[in-house]
């Protein structure tokens, strides 16, 4: 089972691949015409924040994008938990356990479990790699975090480079691939009650690095059950 899900997660990233061909000619030709591209030129991450203090405590997801492998059925008490590793995975390397959960509508059933992530740079902690421990790093999905503020409690996480423009509203997003964990767009709060004014905050400084936040949707964390201590 997992030499065929290693066999199909290598075609996928090769046709990911000439998908992305494609797409930086299209942006060189909107460069050209005058038009912001994608990736904006102000796009950047958190490149000084500590992974200590990230992982610290439970995250609680309150907008997140769609997704092949997180359809909207799921939009329900999403929560992910980071645990820095004493030491990397055996063959691999992995450095971080990454435990994410998510519910459907009726409270009935919990999806989810964990993957594993590991910096990409030490120089950059924002940038990490994520994927089923089983697989090489190689097959990683990129996991960034754009921004981060741990006294008013929130995150902004991107899943890799925005590379696609929204036609109408001029913002860039990720291409959403099935492969591991690429794609996507998450806003994370410490709080599972959500907080409208820190939320719109956190859109305010997607939109301003030139992000698409329509393709959010709210997560509902009513009648969940959780350990907050």
């Amino acid at each position: 089972m997992r030499l065929q899900a290693l066999i199909i997660c290598t075609a996928a990233l090769l046709s990911s691949s000439i998908t992305d061909g494609r797409r930086l000619g299209e942006n060189e030709e909107q460069q050209q015409q005058g038009e912001e591209t994608c990736p904006p030129a102000r796009f950047k991450t958190k490149e000084d924040i500590s992974l200590q203090e990230y992982a610290s405590k439970k995250w609680y997801v309150h907008e997140q994008a769609e997704t092949t492998y997180l359809p909207l059925s799921r939009n329900f008490c999403v929560t992910a938990e980071y645990k820095l590793l004493d030491k990397p995975t055996p063959f691999f390397g992995w450095t971080i356990a990454v435990t994410n959960q998510a519910q459907d509508e009726a409270r009935q059933n919990t999806y989810g479990g964990v993957i594993y992530a590991a910096e990409t740079n030490e120089s950059d902690p924002s940038k990490l790699e994520v994927a089923p421990g089983f697989l090489p790093r190689f097959l990683a999905g990129p996991y960034w975090i754009v921004d981060y503020d741990e006294t008013e409690g929130y995150a902004l996480v991107i899943g890799g480079s925005p590379q696609v423009k929204n036609r109408d509203t001029g913002k860039c997003r990720t291409n959403n691939r099935w492969i591991t964990s690429s794609g996507g767009l998450w806003i994370f709060a410490r709080d599972s009650e959500r907080d409208d004014a820190l939320i719109d905050k956190v859109k305010d400084i997607a939109s301003a690095l030139g992000l698409d936040t329509s393709v959010l949707n709210e997560v509902d964390h009513s009648n969940c059950q959780y350990d907050e201590a």
